[in-house]
Order: structure tokens, then sequence, then C-alpha cells
């Protein structure tokens, strides 16, 4: 009898060690979902500083070329600022427009 009831304290025992292990658990996801919040936004920095960077660099570029990366430029911002595009979307559009750049930049250095 008495091994029955010691069985019971340890299984009531083991359940609310569980349960507060899986409350920190869940602590830490919503910690990592900020800290990969913070990459990305500190990313998206860093890519509008290259562009910002590249565009100056642009003499040989062709202007029409530099002046639709201005403006795709400030309408991803704006958008972003606004909330109209998610931070994961914004960062892939300045990937795109950073790549489009670099090609325009690289066929104008080749001619």
């Amino acid at each position: 009898m008495i091994l029955v009831i010691a069985a019971i304290i340890a299984a009531i025992i083991l359940v609310e060690f569980n349960k507060r292990q899986n409350t920190k658990a869940g602590d830490s996801s919503h910690i990592t979902a900020d800290v990969q919040q913070l990459y990305l936004l500190k990313a998206a920095e860093h890519k509008i500083e290259v562009i910002e960077d590249l565009q100056k660099n642009a003499a040989n570029t062709n202007n029409t070329i530099v002046t639709s990366i201005e403006q795709e430029l400030t309408r991803l911002t704006g958008a972003f600022e606004k909330g109209d595009i998610k931070l994961k979307e914004f960062n892939l559009k300045l990937d795109n427009l950073l790549s489009n750049l670099d090609v325009n930049n690289s066929l104008a250095q080749a001619s």
C-alpha cells in the first residue's frame, strides 16, 4: 500500500515538473523569434546601406537604372514602414534589388 502511495506522489511530482519545463520552453521560443526579427532587421539595414553605396559609386551605370532602383527602394521602405509587407518579404525584395543593381553594375563595367 505504501508503494502505491509513493508511486502516485512520484507521478504527481513528475507531471508538475514536466509542466514547468514545457512552460520554460514556450518562453524561450518567444525570445528566439524576437532575436530572429532583430537579425532580419539588421540585415535589411545593411542591404539598404549597400544598395545606397552601389548607387553612389555607379558613375558608369545608366541613370535610368539608378533612378528606377531609387524609386523601388523608396517604395519598398514606405510599404514596410506602413506595414504593407512583412520583414521577411522586405528582405527578399531587397535581395532582388541588390542583385539587379549588382548585375547592372557589372554589365556597365564590362562595356
